[in-house]
């Protein structure tokens, strides 16, 4: 089974396992504890079998339940492997995945690092987020299973990425790259553009915020102010040399909100192919890492 315990003295063993380092473990771990005190979860039921009995796992404290979840998100190992690992069988690694999942998101919500789920004025995104000077508006596809449903294929079919795909539009702070808001996760073959205009963000965002897009979302700089995308090659012409320019320009910054997609694309449950079943749960594995992510920014020690 494994160490934990090792884990916890040598950094680049937690980093690997789990995505955060030692000290950003114990912080997080503080409110994680204190979360399951309050829902009880810590507690053993009433003894059904001798002191001793039944088989042995590693999840004897808080600590090994932390550290387990966020494995899971960080390796994404299969159930059975999770299950060799943790001294555990298939179904109980399955049922700890969905009963940590909810508590550390819950966490994350009380430290402010979950994204937003939507916004419904300017007033809401000023209040939620003061400081923001930039916005970044990006989509992200990860891949999915294939599903066997005809029809569901053909929705979770991306054009783009030739594959089955779930979809979230991104909205992302680039100077600390803090993901401020995340849509519903929705099938791959829904279109960038209209993803986001289903989710009403850019109307909510001051005017006087630049927001910074790709090309897929083409013609939102005529629906808005202070839309800043670079140009589009003509059809059977070149861009101008000043307009190559303003593109690499727009790149260099737009370069920083794929570095917080990528950052949370270090949990490969969000970068492999999603395998779990369960209704709604890859919307909330995407949640989660998002806010994973953010708490890694936040807590990171910067030079």
């Amino acid at each position: 089974m494994l160490d934990i315990g090792r884990a916890l003295r040598e950094e680049s063993v937690m980093k690997s396992l789990t995505g955060l380092q030692v000290r950003q473990f114990k912080e997080l771990h503080e409110k994680f504890d204190a979360e399951l005190l309050s829902r009880k979860l810590t507690a053993k039921p009433k003894r059904q079998r001798a002191l001793g009995g039944g088989r042995r796992h590693t999840l004897e404290d808080s600590t090994g339940m932390l550290f387990f979840i966020l494995m899971y998100f960080r390796v994404y190992p299969t159930m059975a492997v999770a299950g060799f690992l943790f001294g555990a069988g298939r179904s109980r690694v399955c049922e700890w995945v969905q009963t940590f999942q909810p508590v550390l998101e819950a966490v994350l919500g009380h430290t402010m690092d979950l994204p937003k789920r939507k916004i419904s004025s300017v007033e809401e995104f000023v209040k939620a987020f003061p400081n923001v000077h930039k916005v970044i508006i990006d989509g992200t596809e990860r891949p999915r299973a294939r599903p066997k449903d005809s029809e569901k294929q053909r929705r979770h079919y991306s054009g783009k990425k030739k594959r089955h795909t779930l979809k979230n539009t991104l909205a992302v702070e680039p100077e600390k790259k803090k993901i401020l808001i995340l849509t519903p996760t929705t099938p791959g073959a829904v279109h960038d553009k209209k993803d986001l205009d289903d989710n009403d963000i850019v109307p909510h965002i001051p005017k006087e915020i630049p927001i910074e897009v790709d090309l897929g979302y083409k013609g939102l700089e005529n629906e808005y102010q202070g839309i800043i995308i670079p140009h589009k090659k003509p059809r059977k012409a070149e861009l101008t040399e000043t307009q190559k320019q303003e593109n690499r320009k727009i790149a260099s910054s737009r370069i920083r909100g794929e570095h917080a997609i990528g950052l949370c694309k270090r949990y490969r449950c969000i970068s492999d192919v999603f395998r779990n079943r369960r209704e709604g749960f890859d919307d909330a594995v995407m949640l989660t890492c998002c806010g994973l992510t953010n708490f890694y920014q936040r807590t990171k020690k910067r030079a």
